[in-house]
């Protein structure tokens, strides 16, 4: 990928996510939900994956006797009942991981 398409992408991501944030209202960048960024181990992440891998501890937490089988229906179903404002965080944290990558 070309250097200079590669910068244009990430600026037009972070101002995506700026705008989102503007349109929820949160001024203070650090009220702003964290982008982590570890390319090597979340390479080709999808927005689902992101989003269990912030869950799955919380899961485990409130049900110790379920499985993996369970836990993963249990995100799933929390995946599914996010709203989509919720759900665009986990997609430009995606698409900004397969930027980098």
């Amino acid at each position: 990928m070309n250097q200079t398409k590669h910068f244009q992408d990430c600026e037009k991501t972070m101002k995506d996510w700026q705008l989102w944030a503007e349109n929820q209202q949160i001024l203070n960048p650090e009220e702003l939900p964290p982008l982590h960024f570890t390319p090597k181990d979340q390479k080709n992440k999808s927005a689902f994956k992101l989003f269990k891998l912030d869950h799955i501890v919380e899961v485990k937490k409130q049900h110790p006797e379920y499985g993996f089988k369970e836990r993963l229906e249990t995100l799933k179903h929390m995946w599914r009942n996010l709203s989509k404002d919720e759900k665009f965080v986990y997609v430009q944290k995606s698409k900004t991981i397969k930027i980098l990558n």
